[in-house]
């Protein structure tokens, strides 16, 4: 079952949106339905795009990556300049560990730095400009 609701309309106790095939539901519907449900949230862009997926896909879409190049016009390792049409979308915290396919927990690195980024030769951190800083290990 799907149910679309707008972000205003769910705020809202008596908003409404749809289940797939038509049929309204009101958001206080919606919000008890996700409290029971094993449901997976879905952040939908302007047109529709799904942004975030939580944990249910394990694989970036392509709007994900259209919105990643929006916030990265390059690889995010510090002092790449590696197009972000080249790059890779990482998790930052891995999948595997319970890491969730958004935009959130995303890096787009260069193939380069994206085997960095899992080689436990290396350590890396976020920096306060969003670049991000490869250290080797001592």
């Amino acid at each position: 079952m799907i149910v679309t609701i707008d972000i205003d309309q769910l705020r809202k106790e008596a908003g409404v949106g749809d289940i797939l095939g038509g049929s309204p539901i009101t958001a206080a519907e919606a919000r008890r339905l996700a409290c029971t449900a094993n449901i997976i949230p879905a952040v939908l862009g302007g047109a529709s795009e799904v942004l975030d997926l939580g944990r249910k896909e394990r694989f970036f879409t392509a709007a994900q990556r259209r919105a990643l190049l929006l916030r990265s016009e390059t690889c995010e390792a510090e002092g790449c300049d590696i197009p972000g049409t080249w790059a890779e979308a990482h998790h930052w915290i891995a999948w595997a560990q319970g890491g969730a396919t958004d935009l959130d927990n995303a890096a787009l690195l260069c193939s380069h730095h994206h085997h960095r980024a899992h080689d436990a030769a290396y350590l890396h951190e976020r920096l306060p400009s969003g670049d991000i800083r490869f250290t080797r290990r001592t």
